[in-house]
């Protein structure tokens, strides 16, 4: 089986593409070094998602604070529907629906979103500095990537 070349998610989108207008989008956003900020698995593998004790992420603090920002973006824009969000141990998907043309291009409400979760994870450090790599780091990767 030949290997397929590997392209970093920073060089997925697409260049002639206006990411401000009306679609459906899905967004990955992962944390830097995949580390699990966002959550834990917990429950059985072997039962259904269903079950009672079924498999299921128990969000941390962070990642409870990231789905609150992600809820609250069509707050900000109200062009943008969330349809579905999914928090994962390292990463996070997000699936919008951008109903009319934005005033900003999509990479600038990720910027803004991703600015706001690495602020509240600042706090939850004891008020870290950006730059400190044992504490206030920001999580997010620098890049994000629309599939």
């Amino acid at each position: 089986m030949e290997k397929r070349e590997t392209i970093p998610s920073y060089k997925r989108r697409l260049n002639d593409w206006d990411y401000s207008q009306p679609r459906i989008y899905m967004l990955t956003l992962a944390i830097e070094g995949r580390r699990p900020l966002l959550g834990t698995l917990v429950g059985d593998a072997s039962l259904p998602t269903t079950a009672s004790n079924g498999p299921r992420l128990l969000p941390s603090e962070l990642g409870a604070a990231v789905l609150h920002e992600v809820d609250g973006i069509p707050h900000y824009y109200p062009q943008i529907t969330i349809i579905a969000r999914q928090l994962m141990p390292d990463h996070l998907h997000i699936l919008l629906y951008v109903t009319r043309p934005l005033p900003v291009y999509l990479g600038q409400v990720v910027a803004g979103f991703k600015a706001s979760c690495n602020k509240k994870w600042r706090q939850m450090q004891g008020g870290a500095q950006r730059q400190d790599p044992q504490r206030g780091e920001a999580p997010w990767q620098n890049h994000w990537a629309p599939y």
